[in-house]
């Protein structure tokens, strides 16, 4: 099986960060730098992995959960949101299978990757 790794986060160095650790792991990795371009690719796709960066411009993290959290097809998409920030307890957070918090250490992203990977198995 083929895993797809949708990493979104409005910072480009974090997007070349993530994508430089998760490409090692024979994945294929799609980047959206905005909740919006997240969006436009969740309608065409279904990702294996969701890197969920929680505060972005106009479209943010929780735009993208919310839309995940009420999409049937994305039922079985492993969620991970990073935020900078502690996240109260909410619903739609609920459907993150792991919440990260930043500075995120690479070998983090590794183990979660290769939870999301035998899960889907």
């Amino acid at each position: 099986m083929d895993h797809l790794v949708l990493i979104v986060d409005d910072d480009p160095h974090t997007l070349l960060l993530w994508s430089a650790v998760i490409k090692p792991s024979a994945v294929s990795v799609i980047q959206a730098s905005d909740g919006a371009q997240a969006l436009a690719i969740l309608e065409q796709q279904t990702p294996t992995i969701l890197l969920l960066d929680m505060l972005m411009p106009f479209v943010s993290g929780q735009d993208v959960l919310n839309y995940v959290a009420k999409t049937p097809r994305l039922d079985n998409m492993y969620v991970v949101v990073i935020s900078a920030h502690r996240q109260p307890d909410s619903n739609p957070l609920a459907r993150a299978n792991a919440v990260l918090l930043k500075p995120i250490r690479p070998v983090e992203i590794r183990e979660l990757l290769q939870q999301a990977i035998s899960r889907s198995i």
